[in-house]
């Protein structure tokens, strides 16, 4: 016989097993997702993030489908709740102690947070507490700038928060115009030729597409009183839903929702820090982030509806 005519036969056959396997192996995928009743509610949002995370990380379990949760009633289950806020809360501010020893706060496990930092140019000083209260008309010491993102209500109450000011631009500690910044504004002022230094969540920066962005680096708010030192961030939570016996089948889930490769990839696709401590942290600017949150006793969230 012809070899031409034998390696085609050959090629067919390798052809027709490959394609029989994933047949097989897509049987098997569709009958795990029929036959199990958990299910991933997740944070409008969030729902593309989370596809992507499960695509990259790979859970042991493969759940029944992924459903939006819209932030009200909290879902019987069984499954996960993947939230940013999975409990209503009245407060303004919601404190944590120790939170990145625990890693959990009752029932809900803490799997990445969007921290907020002072962020600076490395050749520029660090913004101390007595630089940043001996400012005026917008300069902090008359050594630099303290910048704000007007436009941004989150900005706005995030430095609201932190000083327990009623209106931040009365103080006359940012420049003038700022009332009307954008975060295009602030980034132009802060890779500039002053000093400046700016109050921001660590994904505003990483998702800061200018390539001289490397010389930026990150300091915690400036305290006055270091006893109360504490770190402002938005946490994702990951909550077991359903009776206990339906959350002990599970386990292996939980442990991969705990483990520092599962997180990392967590973080990177919200381009946030992962919370366990041996995730491994994106940038030199993240670094400084993670290491920030392992040693802050005091993590708080401000209330979005507050």
């Amino acid at each position: 016989m012809n070899l031409s005519i034998i390696k085609r036969i050959f090629i067919s056959i390798e052809g027709l097993v490959l394609c029989l396997l994933l047949a097989i192996t897509g049987i098997y995928l569709l009958r795990g997702r029929d036959n199990s009743p958990n299910i991933w509610y997740v944070e409008k949002g969030l729902e593309n993030h989370w596809v992507r995370i499960l695509r990259e990380a790979e859970p042991p379990e493969l759940f029944k489908e992924i459903r939006v949760w819209d932030g009200n009633e909290i879902p019987g289950g069984p499954g996960f709740l993947i939230a940013t806020k999975p409990r209503q809360n009245r407060e303004n501010v919601t404190m944590y102690y120790r939170l990145s020893y625990d890693l959990h706060y009752e029932d809900a496990i803490v799997l990445a947070l969007d921290p907020w930092m002072i962020f600076r140019k490395q050749t520029d000083p660090v913004l101390t507490a007595d630089r940043l209260h001996s400012g005026g008309n917008g300069s902090a010491g008359n050594d630099g700038v303290v910048l704000i993102t007007g436009k941004d209500p989150a900005s706005v109450r995030a430095w609201t928060a932190r000083l327990n000011e009623n209106n931040p631009f009365e103080t006359n500690l940012f420049p003038d115009g700022s009332q009307t910044y954008s975060w295009r504004d602030v980034f132009f002022r802060l890779m500039g030729s002053e000093t400046a230094w700016v109050y921001a969540p660590l994904s505003t920066i990483r998702h800061y597409p200018h390539f001289r962005k490397s010389v930026l680096t990150a300091d915690p708010f400036p305290e006055p009183d270091t006893r109360w030192h504490c770190l402002q961030a938005t946490l994702l939570w990951a909550v077991p839903l359903g009776s206990p016996k339906e959350q002990e089948k599970m386990k292996e889930t939980v442990a991969w929702l705990k483990n520092p490769q599962t997180q990392t990839v967590i973080a990177d696709n919200l381009e946030w820090i992962p919370a366990d401590p041996y995730g491994k942290p994106y940038d030199p600017v993240s670094l400084i982030s993670h290491r920030n949150w392992l040693t802050t006793p005091y993590i708080y969230e401000v209330n979005v509806n507050q």
